[in-house]
């Protein structure tokens, strides 16, 4: 197997060692957590090593994906006018704020029979404009896909999404985004098992504000070991979680 960086150095350790190329990520998130930053941290790092980029947008209208992704340190229009990274914009083309932008597509309606074909029309068309080989994919979100299309349906595109060659052709590797407060647990559980990493992040309140845990959850690589961890998202750090007293805490 090839391992390749993930771009951030504790990611790397934690997951045991990098991220096998071909392979797929699953970053999970709740809603008080900022897990949500850490795919774009990853595609941001990604292009700094002449990567490209490619977003599939489920939901949030174009500016305010542009704000949350610079939020996180990705400046996705700048990156996009460079030619480093390129949006399909689903969201935009089932509410009808389609852009002019040249790295931005639209796909013209969501029945699961034609958005395949589509969707490889678009990578086809993206693969004429770069002769890059390294492609890092970021699904944002696989919970924002499945209100548009509904669970079942969206599991069955996922399978037909993860054997499609021209989609997977360039991989570096691939990122999926999921809260896992809007979906089932059977969804959710679908998802650990087509992916080959999976991190969760946990957003805990207490007396000073909120505070995040960071669970690294699955890894096909040897050096690997299931842990958790308090995460600073501000400081881009992480401790172990101990256990002390029959409980865990942080040290």
């Amino acid at each position: 197997m090839k391992v390749v960086t993930s771009g951030i150095d504790y990611i790397d350790a934690t997951l045991g060692g990098g991220i096998v190329k071909d392979s797929s990520l699953l970053v999970i998130y709740d809603s008080i957590s900022s897990g949500w930053a850490l795919p774009f941290k990853i595609i941001n790092q990604q292009i700094r090593r002449d990567a490209l980029g490619i977003v599939i947008n489920y939901n949030l209208p174009l500016p305010k994906l542009l704000l949350r992704a610079k939020s996180a340190g990705l400046d996705i229009e700048k990156e996009g006018k460079r030619g480093n990274l390129f949006v399909i914009d689903a969201f935009g083309s089932k509410y009808g704020s389609q852009s002019s932008e040249e790295y931005v597509y639209t796909i013209g309606g969501f029945n699961p029979e034609t958005y395949i074909p589509k969707l490889e029309q678009i990578y086809r068309d993206i693969f004429r404009k770069t002769n890059r080989e390294k492609v890092v994919d970021f699904v944002f979100s696989l919970d924002g896909m499945a209100f548009e299309l509904g669970e079942s349906r969206s599991i069955k595109l996922i399978k037909r999404l993860l054997s499609n060659p021209i989609i997977n052709g360039r991989h570096l590797f691939s990122i999926s985004l999921i809260s896992i407060d809007r979906v089932s647990k059977e969804f959710l559980s679908w998802n650990i098992e087509f992916s080959d990493y999976v991190i969760e992040f946990s957003g805990k309140k207490h007396e000073h504000g909120i505070y995040e845990e960071m669970y690294i959850i699955k890894s096909p690589l040897s050096q690997f070991e299931s842990r958790g961890y308090r995460y600073d998202p501000k400081q881009q750090g992480i401790m172990p979680l101990v256990a002390q007293k029959g409980r865990e805490t942080t040290l």
